[in-house]
């Protein structure tokens, strides 16, 4: 028969298992592309134009939707076509590109821009694209994110929103949120006080690497983040949102140093994990914990009912 030390290690391992399993967390994976299954179909307002948006699906998502639409810092000019007046982002034209995934054609860009234009870019002074992922009453971490084009530098920013209610996005002046870029400086970010500013920077990323073969995800990048959101912000690197720092995250987790304007990617796929999170300490829940008391009682009363010399 086994020692008592042996039988409690193995229930004390149980135990943790159980206590473990209050936070873990569901896998989802998405395909950011147009496709009549599997990936994304464009909504049906403002389609085929600026401020549309895509309703994308996902595996095993557990009935979560998606939605994706595209911004930039850049409005056009007053008197050209497409200007928005304001000072915050404008919606984009969230530009389908096959099996590379999305890109971003902006107002000055225009629908219809070439290649590299049409992709999520920064190469004109002060641009600066961004993707908007809506996961609706959903509640998500996005952990891995994965681009099926570039044109030689992939550099990209993080941030997930923090406020009580959704971001403005107002069809009237299109902004992303409230005064728009303003809004999105993680400087303004007070960790005392979340969602006062709205929008937290989880982190930025050097140099991703493009896989357009679906299932796609052959070379996304992890994001380390911890924390969920319903709302979440893809963009070109850029110092402002990260801290006001070039400092940003190489592929084997070490510093490098990222680079504002030379960026270009189109985004294909993300992954997300659902779930509740843990309480900090991992304090284990009241179930998890009758169910050990339990088993550690049977323990004990097989300790007593043993013979003395077993």
């Amino acid at each position: 028969m086994k020692s008592l030390r042996a039988v409690l290690i193995s229930v004390s391992t149980l135990a943790a298992g159980l206590v473990m399993s209050g936070g873990v967390f569901a896998q989802s994976t998405w395909n950011v592309y147009s496709a009549s299954s599997g990936g994304c179909t464009q909504n049906s307002g403002n389609s085929g134009t600026f401020n549309n948006s895509w309703g994308c699906s996902g595996s095993g998502n557990a009935g979560t939707s998606m939605t994706a639409s595209a911004w930039s810092s850049d409005r056009n000019t007053s008197g050209n076509a497409n200007y928005l007046s304001g000072s915050g982002f404008a919606s984009a034209y969230m530009s389908s590109q096959g099996s590379s995934g999305f890109g971003a054609a902006s107002r000055t860009e225009g629908i219809g821009v070439s290649s590299p234009d049409h992709s999520f870019d920064s190469y004109n002074p002060g641009t600066m694209d961004a993707l908007l992922l809506d996961f609706g009453s959903a509640s998500v971490i996005l952990d891995k994110i994965g681009i099926g084009w570039t044109n030689g530098d992939a550099d990209i920013t993080l941030m997930r929103w923090t406020g009580t209610t959704a971001p403005t996005r107002t069809d009237g002046s299109s902004t992303l949120v409230g005064d728009g870029q303003q809004n999105l400086t993680s400087s303004l970010y007070n960790p005392a006080t979340p969602g006062i500013a709205g929008w937290q920077l989880v982190g930025s990323y050097a140099d991703l690497l493009a896989d357009n073969t679906a299932p796609f995800g052959g070379t996304a990048r992890s994001t380390g983040a911890t924390q969920a959101s319903s709302w979440w912000l893809i963009s070109t690197f850029n110092t402002a949102l990260n801290g006001n720092s070039s400092s940003c995250l190489a592929a084997n987790g070490s510093t490098t140093t990222c680079d504002s304007g030379q960026d270009s990617f189109k985004l294909n796929y993300i992954s997300t994990k659902n779930g509740t999170t843990p309480p900090q300490g991992n304090v284990p829940e009241p179930g998890s914990l009758a169910l050990a008391g339990i088993a550690l009682a049977g323990v004990f009363g097989m300790r007593r009912r043993s013979p003395k010399n077993a």
